[in-house]
């Protein structure tokens, strides 16, 4: 991690504290070592954020700012073409593969470093003091999406418990791929994901989708 002293301090601990806070518990992150990593002096977390929960507030913040972008990308395929899809079968396959390729792109992609969905994942699971934030600034939002699509295909409706769940192993699916490249890596013998790695990755993901709602496989004309 290097932080440019060209940047406003308070920006420079936001941009440092990320990478630290998502790799080990709130606890273990020491002020001292927040400072030394944004080169500011000490009382500057003090001055900016009033405390260390306040610069936590804030990485959290400017995490769901950030991912912005990724969420109305999503929204905006999702209006697009759904409601088209209603009665198409053929359609609901498509944007069912277009979503999981743009969701392994998104989770894949080096705009979006590791260490923000280590941070959330964190977050969540340790249901921390930004939870709620968290919970309603990304992951509802990109849950709720996956339940408009698959309310679709299965009929369902968003709110079911059924569409729900689905939605959920969904994006945990490939949610995981970001969160274990090493572990992935070493057993299918690849050196981290690639562009040849990626695509196999979609189409063993898309292939694996579709037989979670009840779909054919993908057919050769469908293929990646």
């Amino acid at each position: 991690m290097q932080a440019t002293k060209k940047q406003p301090a308070a920006a420079r601990l936001i941009e440092m504290a990320g990478p630290l806070f998502a790799d080990r518990p709130f606890d273990a992150v020491s002020t001292r070592e927040l400072a030394r990593a944004a080169s500011v002096n000490l009382s500057a977390i003090s001055y900016h954020f009033g405390s260390k929960e306040g610069l936590y507030d804030a990485v959290c913040s400017n995490l769901i700012n950030d991912l912005a972008p990724v969420r109305n990308g999503f929204k905006n395929f999702l209006d697009a073409g759904l409601a088209a899809a209603k009665d198409n079968p053929d359609l609901q396959r498509q944007i069912l593969k277009t979503f999981v390729c743009l969701l392994i792109d998104a989770i894949t992609s080096n705009l979006n470093p590791r260490w923000k969905m280590r941070l959330m994942l964190r977050e969540i699971q340790s249901v921390g003091p930004c939870f709620e934030k968290v919970m309603s600034g990304h992951i509802d939002i990109m849950h709720d999406l996956a339940g408009r699509l698959v309310s679709v295909i299965k009929k369902e409706p968003e709110d079911s418990v059924s569409v729900k769940l689905v939605s959920h192993s969904l994006i945990s699916l490939c949610l995981q791929y970001s969160l274990n490249e090493p572990l992935l890596s070493h057993r299918l013998g690849w050196e981290g994901f690639k562009e040849p790695e990626i695509a196999i990755l979609k189409r063993e993901t898309v292939d694996m989708v579709f037989r979670m709602l009840g779909l054919p496989p993908m057919t050769a004309q469908e293929g990646l």
